[in-house]
């Protein structure tokens, strides 16, 4: 049994085997692409959202679909997600060399492009030889060049082969864009009937008001999809039927509900935990009794939160005096009454204040809002840096 895999997985991108409970998700990606649609994906970071797309593009790229996939978080500039995206086409297209370059002219042909192939690296690189700029404005008409790209491929393959851009965190788009990228962008898209198009992002808050507020350009361009927490029942199912499968017995059903109200059901998180206790398990004796238990879930969660103590301290340092007390009222209230008067005296700060760092925190992505109930909750990005802060009040020694 010492030589099982723990099947709990986490910190990347999940494949198909270790997705639970997104086969609706999974398939309205695969449709949008299918169809030539658009569909907007925003979800929560640690939801599970990117692994969703992973498992959409492996899955219809089998059934001979070209799928163009590219995260813009890290992009400093749409130039670069341009070259990034061209480059991602080419490597798509067949036959020698000089004729995918003489077809990658003609289908991006306002964009000036040098392509070249690395032998070595076996791989397309693009540049292109258009003047930078910094307007925005400017820089996401070569986006939209390149989408008009896209199209231009779509149409030159047979009906049966679909093509479908993916961008994970589009948001990013927009904030390097500027506020006219939407129009602009909404100009080309909607014309495009070959293209599948999903935008998915985490700013939960932006990509919301983009896609349900009727005077913004992206209102109604194509279905919307908002993750939620994966139910509980199929959570712990999948918890106990993997425990079971590498030989342990079956845990006491309270021990599973703590992993998951633990984790504030957030997929990463229910995966951390989950192999956290699964090492817990693993290390004890073969003559004993290998089966999970509260103690057992309270020991691996103090294991998964410190084990993060060098991240934490340094975000957690990182803070405002008025951030660190907002953040503590946040785990007392449970997300919830934080402009009340009582609430923001014990933080220390007016009311303005307290609002500003509620906003900061949001956008550091420490906290997050969850819509329940017509009302909107706080909570933590992260659940378990709230237990680490927790363990640091506590006066908790990082070194036992």
């Amino acid at each position: 049994m010492d030589s099982l895999r723990n099947p709990f997985r986490f910190g990347g991108e999940i494949g198909a085997k270790g997705l639970v409970d997104r086969d609706d998700e999974t398939a309205q990606v695969e449709r949008t692409i299918r169809d030539g649609g658009k569909l907007f994906l925003i979800g929560p970071r640690r939801f599970g959202k990117s692994s969703i797309l992973r498992t959409a593009s492996e899955r219809i790229s089998t059934k001979g679909a070209i799928i163009l996939r590219v995260d813009a978080d890290p992009i400093s500039s749409i130039d670069m997600l341009v070259e990034e995206i061209v480059a991602l086409s080419a490597s798509h297209l067949k036959g020698k060399a000089q004729q995918v370059i003489d077809l990658m002219r003609k289908y991006f042909a306002s964009l000036s492009l040098e392509v070249k192939f690395d032998v070595t690296a076996q791989r397309w690189s693009v540049t292109s030889n258009i003047q930078r700029t910094s307007e925005p404005s400017a820089a996401v008409q070569h986006l939209v060049d390149a989408l008009d790209g896209i199209e231009k491929l779509a149409l030159a393959q047979p009906a049966s082969r679909p093509v479908g851009l993916i961008i994970d965190e589009f948001q990013r788009v927009i904030e390097l864009g500027g506020e006219r990228a939407e129009a602009q962008l909404r100009s080309a898209v909607q014309q495009h009937s070959r293209v599948g198009y999903v935008f998915a992002g985490s700013n939960t808050r932006l990509l919301s008001a983009m896609t349900s507020n009727n005077d913004r350009p992206f209102y109604r361009l194509g279905t919307v999809r908002v993750l939620g927490p994966i139910p509980r029942s199929d959570f712990a199912a999948f918890i106990i039927k993997s425990l079971r499968a590498s030989g342990f017995r079956a845990p006491d059903p309270a021990a599973v509900d703590a992993i998951l109200a633990l984790s504030e059901d957030v997929p990463y998180n229910v995966q951390s935990l989950a192999n956290s206790c699964w090492e817990e398990l693993i290390s004890i004796s073969a003559d004993e009794e290998r089966i999970l238990t509260l103690e057992i879930v309270r020991r691996a969660l103090v294991r998964a939160v410190m084990e993060l103590d060098p991240i934490y301290t340094s975000a957690w340092t990182k803070l405002t005096p008025v951030q660190q007390n907002t953040l503590r009222a946040v785990i007392r209230q449970g997300g919830k009454r934080l402009s009340t008067a009582p609430v923001v005296r014990t933080i220390g700060a007016s009311s303005s204040t307290v609002h500003r760092a509620l906003g900061a925190l949001h956008d550091q992505n420490i906290l997050r809002d969850d819509p329940s109930e017509g009302k909107v909750q706080m909570r933590f990005d992260d659940p378990f840096f709230a237990h680490w802060i927790r363990l640091r009040a506590m006066g908790f020694d990082r070194t036992g």
